[in-house]
């Protein structure tokens, strides 16, 4: 019962961690800048072995949990581009271990080390059209996510209870 217990509480850490950090994103912090990461790191995410990024917005292959960061538009279909239309990630920046979870929304091919979608208007790997199952975005508005994943390998118990995490999703 006491790794279920422990197991709910960091659930809520989770849930309340994607909230603070999709807030934090609509506020315009800029989670691009390695400080800003370390504050997610040692201080909101303190506990569920959330691992900075060492200066780089792709994210690495360590820890047992990752933050994927997205802001999206929905472009008007007069947009005089090949993405008119359609919904694309104009951001996206991964902190923590980025081999955990692949965000459905958009695969933007090229992305600058401040996290910026290059190319996002011609780009058909950023389209993320299906973004509409979380959120409803009007032509031209924007919406910031926070998808956070987490792995509690030392709640396990063998035979028993394994595989133990959580994933939430926030949305502004």
């Amino acid at each position: 019962m006491i790794t279920l217990g422990i197991s709910i509480v960091r659930n809520f850490q989770v849930n309340k961690l994607t909230r603070d950090v999709a807030h934090m994103m609509a506020k315009g912090v800029d989670f691009s800048q390695q400080p800003t990461q370390n504050l997610v790191v040692n201080d909101l995410a303190n506990g569920l072995s959330l691992q900075a990024n060492n200066g780089n917005v792709t994210g690495s292959s360590s820890g047992n949990g990752v933050l994927v960061l997205s802001v999206f538009e929905s472009l008007t279909s007069s947009c005089a581009c090949s993405n008119a239309g359609h919904t694309v990630v104009t951001l996206r920046i991964v902190i923590g271990n980025n081999t955990l979870y692949v965000s459905p929304f958009g695969h933007p091919v090229s992305i600058d080390s401040s996290g910026n979608v290059l190319n996002y208007t011609t780009d058909a790997g950023a389209q993320a059209d299906n973004v509409s199952s979380a959120i409803s975005i009007v032509p031209g508005g924007i919406a910031f996510m926070s998808e956070g994943d987490f792995a509690f390998t030392d709640l396990g118990v063998v035979g028993f209870i394994t595989h133990l995490g959580a994933f939430n999703r926030a949305v502004f």
